[in-house]
């Protein structure tokens, strides 16, 4: 009796568990098969137009990421003109998402949205779950991405480097036309390039009427947006005023007070008022239509090593977003010092919510898009011999009318690789070039002049009504102004009155007294 009643209790107490097993699920089980981790979905933001044939190929992308970490990407695009008031209104509201693009620019707000709390701390994370993004990401470039000593976000370190030159590039066809010397520009100071060019814009407009001589756009200014072309740098978030002058690094600035500001404003009106730029340029958000059309003489580029440096560079050989050469061949010339600015690393970057449920899964993700060259040529170019192609020559080309990701690949990981296995390299001789210019980018990136504010976060949280302010008159003024759409004689002086009264003055000596105490800190 007593062996049939301990027989008795061990089936009860075994039916008791398998109902208990029924009953009480892990919530991590896909109900398919017991044990089997739920698949995660991570919702990533970032910024781009729309993309031909997106769902076809991020379905391929996804049975990539299910099978390697059992998740599911859902990339969701945002139109760049909205991008940065939409990420902010979700941070603010607390909306649920995991991953995002972010940057210092464009009112995205990297080091304010990470100072109050927005993004994960990932310092201690990113050696576990993202070990080959951070060794292969130049040490310094991850100080760039840290606020209080703690990281939070992971550079997208792209194939042409970190170390920099900013410049301009030129249609090259039209300046052999003209007998527009370009190459006279090398080194020189922006006010006097732009003096320099003015004229060329007359002479190729006055033989191609169709064309537009310089881009200009409401959330890109050659001024506000590029501190170095202007041998200055930001003290934090480039949009918000103080800057640093580089012959002068200890002193802030507000960089609209320089000469130089007035007198690119009124070169740029001149170029309105010749028609040198869009009528619209104040209010056009995105220029990527005119870029693909090959309409612009002129732009402003990053692109180094230049045409001087290293003829016959593929990444200078067409103007941006062109199909190539044949139809709009260029030149660049770089005009700045080679610097590795304080914002290299903050300029394009991942984020992951603080409030994510899946910190460690998005971590994962990062690392599989930096690692995984298919995934990641699938996702910025689509699938070969169907989204692009490579000619009897060897030469990349996309598919009309197919899978075109609008060459925002910078914000969805990093291309670059030690084996240079993750861009649309041609395959050819113009490829082994492409490689060896990049190369030459890598070496710089250890040798070249470090920003004197790279380290530095400027905290805006005791002026943070008057940062809302100034960002508020510079968002309405600055495009009007880089646009050449108002007149500055009028205009410059309004702009300057009311970034007064909105309480620049206390931005910038709040800005001096905190980098004044970091300085004394090193």
């Amino acid at each position: 009796m007593k062996k049939y009643s301990a027989i008795l209790l061990s089936v009860t107490m075994l039916f008791t568990m398998l109902l208990a097993g029924c009953g009480e699920k892990d919530a991590s089980s896909t109900g398919d098969s017991p044990g089997k981790e739920e698949m995660t979905q991570l919702n990533f933001y970032m910024m781009n137009s729309p993309v031909n044939d997106f769902d076809r190929v991020m379905k391929k992308a996804n049975e990539i990421i299910g099978k390697e970490m059992n998740a599911k990407l859902n990339l969701i695009l945002v139109d760049s003109s909205t991008y940065a008031e939409k990420m902010n209104l979700m941070i603010n509201s607390g909306d649920d998402w995991d991953l995002s693009f972010t940057a210092n620019w464009g009112g995205i707000n990297f080091f304010e949205n990470a100072a109050k709390g927005a993004y994960a701390d990932l310092t201690d994370l990113i050696p576990k779950y993202a070990p080959q993004t951070y060794s292969r990401i130049p040490v310094g470039l991850w100080d760039g991405v840290k606020v209080n000593g703690k990281i939070y976000a992971l550079p997208n370190y792209q194939q042409w480097g970190t170390a920099k030159r900013e410049g301009f590039k030129f249609r090259s066809d039209l300046a052999e036309e003209t007998g527009f010397d370009w190459k006279a520009l090398k080194g020189k100071p922006t006010i006097e390039v732009l003096e320099k060019i003015g004229p060329f814009l007359g002479d190729a407009l006055a033989k191609h009427k169709e064309m537009i001589g310089f881009e200009t756009s409401s959330v890109e200014s050659l001024y506000a947006s590029n501190p170095l072309l202007w041998n200055m740098e930001a003290v934090g978030d480039t949009s918000i005023p103080g800057w640093i002058n580089l012959d002068n690094p200890d002193k802030v600035i507000n960089q609209f007070e320089t000469e130089d500001f007035a007198k690119y404003t009124e070169i740029m009106r001149d170029w309105y008022n010749k028609g040198y730029v869009r009528k619209d340029g104040a209010t056009v958000k995105d220029t990527s239509t005119d870029r693909k059309a090959a309409k612009f003489v002129a732009e402003r580029t990053g692109s180094w090593p230049d045409s001087i440096d290293f003829p016959g560079n593929p990444d200078a050989s067409n103007m941006s977003m062109t199909k190539g050469a044949d139809n709009a061949p260029a030149v660049t010339v770089s005009t700045t010092r080679t610097m590795i600015p304080a914002g290299a690393a903050s300029t394009a970057a991942i984020a992951i919510n603080a409030d994510s449920k899946h910190i460690d899964k998005a971590l994962q993700l990062v690392e599989l898009l930096n690692t995984n060259d298919d995934l990641y040529k699938l996702i910025t170019l689509g699938e070969e011999g169907v989204d692009y192609k490579y000619d009897e020559n060897g030469k990349f080309t996309m598919i009309e009318g197919k899978y075109n990701f609008n060459f925002n690949e910078w914000q969805i990981g990093q291309s670059y690789s030690p084996d240079f296995n993750r861009a649309a390299y041609d395959k050819n001789k113009d490829g082994d070039i492409q490689k060896k210019t990049q190369t030459m980018v890598f070496d710089a990136d250890k040798t070249a002049e470090i920003s004197p504010v790279t380290g530095f976060v400027f905290d805006p949280t005791p002026i943070k009504t008057q940062v809302a302010n100034c960002a508020a008159v510079a968002s309405e003024m600055i495009p009007a102004l880089s646009s050449g759409s108002i007149d500055p004689a009028k205009a410059l002086p309004e702009f300057l009155k009311r970034l007064k009264t909105a309480g620049v003055d206390d931005i910038i000596k709040e800005k001096q007294a905190q980098y004044d105490a970091w300085k004394a800190k090193k």
